[in-house]
């Protein structure tokens, strides 16, 4: 996973100043979409498996742990600098996208084709929107030695995100594993090991980018994973059937991703800057949401929880 972070995040800088686009951009498109790659196979599978509660579960929790552990987690690795001039926009899309689901309230708690439609559509505006306005003009600064041949970035751009894929299945499956052995019921597991594996690879590259001094990459892979997981993935899995919205979804998941996509605001926008104290409070913040959906939320829903 580690490797794959290197190849996705140098191959998309590479892009980046190529093609005129800023490092934010390119994180929140293309790096965002390599590394929601399990997201959206895990998020099919379980559609096309019957499993719907599931696969809006996995998209729901995904976003929670994106901006609660993932940036929480590279905060405290290293403070960020924020210098994206579209992060205010970026940050109302995120808030917008995480209430989504609520749009099955007036359809008999479903969401169904013509949501996919729209978000699909709407993920299409969006990035051509976005894509204008990062423009930057950092291709005519390149020297010869940093151009990589056409050839060189689609394999390194294309390899990243496939042994992320590679590396995830086989933590997810080995920790899975372990969390039998340990005797945790499927439920425990689904809610812990495998809701936080589903959001290794965004918090491999970030860390990683951040290291590396690319903390703009690292913040565009964020928001950019939390608006494709909404209008990339579940628009994708409505195209393949309709989701029915179960009672835990409307009450602890929608409003959590809600508070987190909230609390961001300030975080991000005062200083330029995500601090480590900062961080070490929104991982705190997941902790507490994932404590409470192991030892209340069960006793809460009867059905059991969906997210994961």
């Amino acid at each position: 996973m580690i490797f794959g972070a290197h190849l996705l995040v140098i191959a998309s800088v590479r892009i980046a100043r190529r093609a005129g686009l800023s490092p934010f951009f390119i994180g929140m498109t293309l790096v965002a979409f390599g590394t929601s790659v399990p997201e959206m196979a895990a998020s099919v599978y379980a559609q096309l498996a019957g499993k719907q509660g599931i696969a809006l579960g996995n998209v729901i929790g995904s976003n929670i742990a994106n901006l609660a552990l993932v940036l929480g987690a590279v905060a405290l690795f290293r403070p960020i600098p924020v210098k994206a001039p579209t992060l205010r926009r970026d940050l109302a899309m995120v808030i917008c996208v995480g209430l989504v689901p609520l749009l099955a309230l007036p359809t008999g708690n479903v969401l169904g084709l013509w949501h996919g439609i729209g978000l699909l559509g709407l993920l299409g505006v969006f990035l051509w929107v976005a894509r204008t306005e990062n423009r930057t003009d950092d291709a005519d600064e390149l020297g010869a030695a940093d151009r990589w041949p056409v050839w060189r970035i689609i394999l390194t751009i294309t390899s990243g995100p496939l042994l992320l894929w590679i590396g995830s299945t086989l933590f997810i499956e080995s920790a899975s594993a372990l969390g039998r052995e340990a005797g945790m019921s499927e439920a425990v597991i689904g809610l812990t090991i495998v809701a936080f594996t589903t959001s290794l690879p965004e918090l491999i590259t970030s860390v990683y980018a951040a290291l590396r001094g690319y903390g703009d990459v690292g913040i565009g892979n964020i928001m950019g994973s939390c608006i494709m997981n909404v209008l990339a993935v579940l628009g994708l899995v409505l195209v393949f059937g309709d989701i029915p919205v179960e009672p835990q979804i409307y009450m602890l998941d929608v409003p959590v991703l809600f508070v987190v996509s909230v609390l961001c605001v300030p975080i991000l926008l005062s200083g330029r800057r995500v601090s480590r104290p900062e961080g070490g409070l929104l991982f705190l913040v997941y902790i507490g949401y994932m404590t409470l959906l192991v030892t209340l939320a069960p006793g809460w829903f009867s059905s059991g929880p969906t997210s994961g």
